[in-house]
């Protein structure tokens, strides 16, 4: 069984489509190569409760202005739900709340990287954030680069200056239908997802897609994690506790159905590139240059630092795993296979983790 798509196209601009009972969907623009932004509004009472802003630009506020004028007809704004922290998710979700003096939802650990990020503005950057990329065996040109455009500070409005907590398998009431919400880690600290019983909906946000993956990445901020582990763990969860039976509203691209089968085909996807990894780590290498190996079209500077980033944390899962080694060498982190011998190296805990999946 493969995704079947539940529409063919999106909604237009200042317009919504009718998922289910109380249910819209709305596509916001973003000035990135990935074009969009999925949010979703759940009726909730006389109003609305948002699941998702968009990025804070003069097209993102127009399109709600649009949408809160014509399509909800003027209906409040009741609450606002933020699925994560990052800026093409949340960064209306200040001005939305200010405006409606609605309440903010989210996760402890998403708020709180919103927070932190939102204070964290510098006119240079840090000393953890140059090495960690040099580090990496990114060039000082890259740096520079990279530096030069990792101000986000205006994608984002300020943030809601308080939060209500939603916890893992919490039970949320929004209008006539109760939604379950999932956390999950690896795209994110603490990455919800909501799901009805009722209607047979899981909104996912980020954590499955239909045709792209999630970027899962390794940055300055925690330069040791392994964040493809945990997202491993999150697909675990939603396959025990999510039914395939689901249409699946995500953030990116065309709702659809099969579940199950596209997050077998994500997990099976990264398992292939950790495979392809460890066979580029024959000899000792970098993460700059195993990146080039991997994305062989031409990477502009934030392209670059999500895939170098993407890259690390395949390296430390097979890092944790046993399958290669980790050497500073002239201050940067070389990679070296582990040859293959039967029994005495993790490949047997690797192969058995691979095989949960299936």
């Amino acid at each position: 069984m493969a995704i079947k798509y539940v529409f063919t196209e999106p909604p237009g601009h200042g317009q919504t489509i009718d998922i289910a009972p109380g249910v819209k969907w709305l596509r916001s623009p973003l000035p990135l190569s990935l074009n969009h932004i999925n949010c979703y509004l759940l009726q909730d009472g006389d109003g609305w409760c948002v699941v998702d802003t968009g990025m804070n630009t003069d097209a993102a506020r127009q399109q709600w202005d649009s949408v809160i004028g014509e399509a909800l007809g003027g209906a409040p704004v009741t609450r606002v739900i933020g699925t994560h922290h990052h800026p093409d998710h949340i960064g209306l979700a200040g001005w939305l709340c200010e405006r409606f003096q609605a309440p903010f939802y989210m996760t402890e650990g998403e708020y709180f990287y919103l927070r932190t990020f939102a204070a964290n503005q510098r006119e240079h950057a840090y000393w953890e954030t140059e090495q960690f990329f040099s580090r990496a065996g990114m060039s000082e040109n890259s740096r520079k680069e990279l530096f030069g455009h990792s101000d986000f500070s205006h994608m984002t409005t300020v943030p809601p200056a308080s939060y209500h907590r939603l916890r893992d398998r919490q039970m949320m009431r929004i209008g006539n239908y109760d939604w379950q919400a999932i956390t999950t880690r690896g795209h994110a600290p603490e990455h919800l997802s909501l799901y009805c019983a009722e209607l047979h909906l899981l909104l996912a946000a980020d954590q499955v897609l239909p045709k792209i993956t999630p970027n899962i990445n390794v940055g300055p901020t925690i330069p040791d994690d392994n964040p493809l582990a945990d997202w491993f763990e999150g697909h675990r969860k939603l396959l025990e506790c999510v039914p395939d039976n689901v249409t699946v509203l995500p953030s990116h691209q065309l709702p659809f159905t099969g579940l199950h089968y596209r997050i077998r085909a994500i997990i099976e996807h990264h398992h292939e590139r950790l495979e392809t990894l460890v066979n580029l780590c024959e000899n000792p290498v970098c993460a700059q240059d195993v990146t080039r190996q991997l994305f062989a079209r031409e990477l502009n500077a934030f392209q670059n630092f999500l895939a170098v980033g993407e890259t690390i944390a395949h390296l430390h899962y097979l890092l944790d795993h046993g399958r290669v080694t980790r050497t500073l060498e002239n201050n940067i982190w070389r990679y070296l296979r582990v040859p293959d011998v039967k029994g005495e190296n993790s490949d047997d805990k690797y192969d058995e983790e691979r095989c949960s999946h299936d």
